[in-house]
């Protein structure tokens, strides 16, 4: 059971989905945002659990055949899926926003610490749009196995949280994942970019 608040995608517990941990997608605002349409939603939210042919998607999501294909080609185009021989599957298991700009012939990426997604698969996924969460878990009917999820997953990834409610513990593992992995990586190592087609 998804819990969908502004801003905010909770999808608990284990996945059926096969996701290779630590992959990542840097992705432009505009492609992150495409997720938030509500077929786009069903669509991601079903493939998480394991239902990742056409078919499959079509009685799941309920949606006309040609505007399930039309968002199928949107997320995949932006980033979310991939489409292979066995289906539809997610592109990676972190989702990070990036805004670039240019400057005296330097190219500066600058990481959304509070915009992106993770996908863990015991655990669960979770996307954050950047807007204020202080208040979503008050009454939220998947608060306590919120709790118990998020600090299973700080345990996991070696991550101490400072927040108690679990969307602001969320936000903080996503943001001790990027810092922990990817600029970690970027820092002291290398990063193997593949530079998606157009089209």
């Amino acid at each position: 059971m998804a819990e969908v608040k502004p801003g905010l995608v909770v999808l608990p517990g284990r996945l059926a989905a096969s996701i290779e941990e630590g992959s990542y997608v840097v992705m432009s605002e505009r492609s992150f945002n495409v997720v938030f349409d509500d077929i786009n939603l069903r669509v991601i939210s079903s493939v998480a659990r394991g239902v990742n042919r056409f078919s499959e998607l079509l009685k799941e999501t309920q949606a006309p055949r040609g505007q399930l294909s039309r968002h199928l080609r949107a997320l995949v185009k932006n980033g979310w899926l991939t489409k292979g021989p066995s289906g539809y599957s997610f592109s990676a298991s972190i989702y990070v926003v990036a805004e670039v700009e240019e400057s005296n012939d330097t190219l500066l990426i600058r990481l959304e610490p509070t915009k992106g997604a993770f996908i863990d698969p015991i655990h669960g996924l979770v996307i954050f749009s950047g807007t204020e969460t202080r208040d979503y878990c008050s009454t939220c009917p998947l608060r306590t196995l919120c709790t118990r999820n998020v600090k299973e997953m700080a345990g996991k990834y070696g991550l101490k949280l400072h927040y108690a409610e679990p969307a602001e513990a969320y936000m903080e593992v996503f943001r001790g994942l990027v810092l922990m992995n990817l600029v970690k990586r970027l820092r002291s190592s290398y990063l193997n970019l593949k530079v998606a087609n157009e089209g």
